[in-house]
């Protein structure tokens, strides 16, 4: 018999996202095909939750939590195929530009749409890769797809690998009124953040709305609901790991995501769409690829237009029957995980006719984490580029970096707080100079002056070399 062929999946994190259900997904459909792959997956940033832990252990996986540097290197050293499970993670970027990996074929699979900062799918990684994965056709026109194009990169485009069985036995649940569901993260980098309006915007009197997920939006979005008046039409779950039973208690399912969202072929509306579900989305992103409008569901142009969609399908049965059967066919043939696993399986295949080879880390090993985040966003640095540069002559008030500066304070949730983000490196790397500074200009933009202050103060404690920490903080005073 021949031997089996041994994948290294290097992933940031494993909390339960639609990456780290995917890998779980490849493993169980690669077995019920016979064959006989061994799946290792390396977490860069612990902790895996339980649930995670468990399914991964009962599919054979071997999990390498929060490996050492020359553990990760003995470990892509004994693989045949490293799959580098790609989005913009402090912990992956910093591994990519340190570690030097030996010989190796190495397949990169991007999660991310990779248009949008921060959650940009550069071309430096686009070019460390043997061939690239993307999830959607939207991610074409990305950096990194470009690059990878202009070098002979092999790019492939497979969505995200659903996992049917968890709503084996799906049934329609009785219940009061006509309910437009959502499950997914809850806060404004990932939900539309008008969300709460949009539904308060839905005229129809048997119209309601519950929100499965976690995010740390949950208590805005019921405040929110409060305020408008619509708190006893609006509610909210929570995290949920029982999906197939959030679906069963919903006649629609209704998915606005943010505009500069990241998202691809979304799992969770795969999965909607499977027990037939008529999927009401707005008109962009990779979403925006799954939907045909008016036959698997409704795609929106704008909020106004969402509305009305959803009030639309709440008073007329037959149209949510029509397009419900037609996203479950879709999504029956388009989303089908064996197909999606032989086509995974067909790439690997390709690839191990190819000589293993040798390849540096990242460029910017030697960056400060400051530069390594403005490395990361590519073409889309913008005012973090300029302000990291700073004041052309070394301190003083200059326009170009304070124009830098007001933009960064301004920036959106998922720039400051979305993964990826402001604060997520700045959480990673606490003493950042420039970090520093970016996290208190994100915090004085949302009128957090006190954090603004502590964060102006530590990033004239940790060495920036200009005098923004303490004009800024003068400003604050001033305010």
């Amino acid at each position: 018999m021949p031997d089996p062929t041994r994948v290294l999946h290097v992933i940031p994190r494993c909390i339960g996202g639609g990456p780290e259900r995917s890998i779980l997904a490849l493993a169980r459909e690669t077995a019920a095909l016979g064959v006989d792959h061994r799946h290792t997956v390396a977490v860069l940033d612990p902790p895996v939750t339980p649930a995670m832990f468990l399914q991964a252990r009962r599919l054979g996986i071997t999990l390498a939590i929060a490996p050492a540097p020359d553990e990760l290197v003995g470990l892509a050293a004994d693989a045949d195929v490293v799959q580098v499970h790609y989005w913009n993670h402090p912990a992956l970027s910093a591994t990519l530009r340190t570690v030097a990996l030996p010989d190796a074929r190495v397949l990169l699979w991007c999660h991310v749409l990779g248009l949008h900062a921060p959650q940009v799918f550069t071309g430096d990684v686009a070019r460390y890769a043997d061939r690239v994965v993307l999830t959607s056709n939207a991610s074409s026109s990305a950096e990194g797809s470009r690059a990878a194009v202009a070098a002979g990169i092999p790019v492939d485009v497979v969505p995200a690998l659903t996992d049917p069985s968890r709503l084996d036995g799906f049934t329609p649940r009785a219940h009061d009124g006509c309910v437009v569901g959502y499950v997914g993260i809850v806060n404004a980098a990932k939900m539309h953040p008008r969300y709460a309006e949009m539904c308060a915007a839905v005229t129809h009197p048997d119209a309601r709305f519950e929100v499965y997920g976690g995010g740390g939006g949950e208590e805005a979005l019921i405040q929110r609901a409060t305020d408008l008046g619509i708190a006893e039409r609006l509610v909210v779950h929570g995290p949920t790991e029982d999906l197939r039973a959030a679906l069963e208690g919903m006649d629609a399912f209704g998915y606005p995501l943010a505009v500069d969202s990241y998202a691809t072929s979304e799992k969770v509306l795969q999965e909607a769409m499977w027990v037939g579900l008529p999927p009401v989305i707005l008109g962009h992103g990779g979403a925006a690829g799954m939907v045909t409008d008016g036959v698997t569901g409704v795609v929106a142009d704008d909020e106004a237009a969402y509305a009305r969609a959803v009030d639309r399908l709440i008073a007329d049965p037959e149209l949510r029957a029509r397009l419900g059967a037609a996203a479950r066919d879709h999504a029956r043939t388009m989303y089908d995980p064996v197909r999606q696993t032989r086509a995974v399986l067909t790439i690997v295949d390709d690839l191990l006719r190819q000589p293993r080879r040798a390849r540096p880390p990242l460029p910017g090993g030697d960056d400060a984490p400051g530069a390594a985040f403005v490395r990361s966003l590519g073409d889309r640095g913008g005012a973090f580029a300029v302000s990291l540069a700073g004041p052309t002559a070394g301190s003083g008030a200059d326009a170009a970096a304070d124009a830098a500066d007001r933009e960064i304070a301004s920036s959106g949730d998922l720039v400051a707080r979305g993964e990826g983000g402001v604060i997520h490196h700045r959480n990673a790397f606490p003493d950042d100079p420039h970090l520093l500074l970016w996290s208190g200009l994100v915090a004085a933009g949302s009128g957090d002056t006190e954090t603004a202050r502590a964060e102006f103060a530590a990033a004239h404690h940790h060495g920036l070399g200009d005098d923004r920490p303490a004009r800024y903080a003068a400003d604050l005073d001033r305010s």
